[in-house]
């Protein structure tokens, strides 16, 4: 029976033999089943390749992309590694966050470097997103964020990406999703989720006739790296909320851009890093501009008592360097 979709982790074949093979990979190949983020731990290499794959064509309802690939980050570690080792002692109980971590590969990584160079150190990855929800009845499933925004439709011959209507081929898309809306709408009616179950350990929920999981988003390399060492965290946390306690560090990588929001949203956003860092604590904020190969440019800044000072940048310096700097008062 032909599938209109990667269902099983036997499906995901990018490179398949054969014309027609090809010809139905170009088909479904931007459609796999979110299922999918659910992974072993560890995680095996097809798992790992399903979902880099995954990560890199989700869409959210932020507008924010998760981009996902190893070393994307490794030069600019070293950098900002040595400035630290500059302005703090070997031994000093860091307290390292690293905001909008997005599946905090890139988080683990930098630990895997950092905490090595201070052993009391501790390096904590948050993100607002780092799972989305599965609701399971009769033979359907659609994916959705926490707040109710539908992702994907599951039925068991075709799964659709409800918010991109323009992936091609376009006309299938649109009526995929159509065929996907009455789903939706049953479970926009009929299912209430606790709010307090977001934020507790439950992984899954019955809400009969609906049957509700978690699926991670958080990358399989990431929570084995947390597994082995407990100085590397994972938490959810908005860039624009100031911590409970004050960090000595702080990563901000890909989300204060202009691309994103306006400055007064940038302006606000500055505020809750000054806010969340102790006297003289470190602010690393700045953008890719380019991917392969990986290119940033990023500044690195200092708390004073009324706003930021430049300590060093890499590349051109963050495109909201200006706008943070000519703020005396957060």
């Amino acid at each position: 029976m032909f599938k209109l979709g990667v269902f099983r982790l036997e499906d995901f074949r990018p490179d398949p033999p054969g014309l027609t093979s090809r010809l139905r990979w170009m088909l479904i190949r931007n459609r796999i089943s979110l299922r999918l983020l659910r992974t072993a731990v560890p995680a095996a290499a097809d798992e790992i390749a399903v979902f880099e794959a995954l990560m890199q064509g989700l869409r959210l309802n932020s507008g924010v992309y998760r981009a996902t690939f190893h070393d994307r980050f490794r030069e600019l570690d070293r950098f900002v590694n040595e400035i630290l080792a500059e302005r703090f002692a070997s031994d000093a109980p860091l307290d390292v966050q690293d905001w909008a971590a997005s599946d905090c590969l890139t988080s683990s990584e930098w630990a895997a470097s950092l905490l090595p160079l201070f052993p009391n150190a501790r390096l904590a990855a948050s993100d607002l997103t780092l799972f989305v929800i599965e609701v399971n009845f009769g033979e359907r499933t659609v994916i959705m964020e926490r707040d109710g925004h539908p992702v994907q439709y599951i039925s068991p011959r075709f799964l659709v990406n409800v918010n991109r209507p323009e992936q091609r081929p376009r006309v299938l898309t649109c009526l995929l999703i159509r065929l996907a809306q009455p789903a939706i709408a049953e479970i926009e009616s009929g299912l209430r989720i606790p709010a307090e179950w977001f934020d507790s350990d439950s992984v899954s929920l019955s809400l009969l006739p609906f049957a509700v999981r978690k699926l991670p988003m958080v990358h399989p390399e990431a929570v084995a790296f947390r597994e082995r060492n407990a100085r590397f965290s994972i938490a959810r946390h908005s860039a624009f909320d100031v911590l409970p306690q004050p960090a000595d560090v702080i990563r901000s990588m890909n989300i204060y851009n202009h691309g994103y929001f306006e400055p007064p949203r940038l302006i606000e956003g500055a505020g809750a890093v000054w806010a969340s860092l102790r006297p003289g604590g470190v602010w690393i904020v700045g953008r890719t501009w380019r991917e392969k190969p990986p290119a940033h440019n990023v500044s690195v800044l200092e708390k004073t008592e009324r706003g930021f000072n430049l300590l060093r940048r890499y590349g051109d310096g963050s495109e909201i360097e200006p706008i943070i700097l000519e703020q005396t008062r957060f």
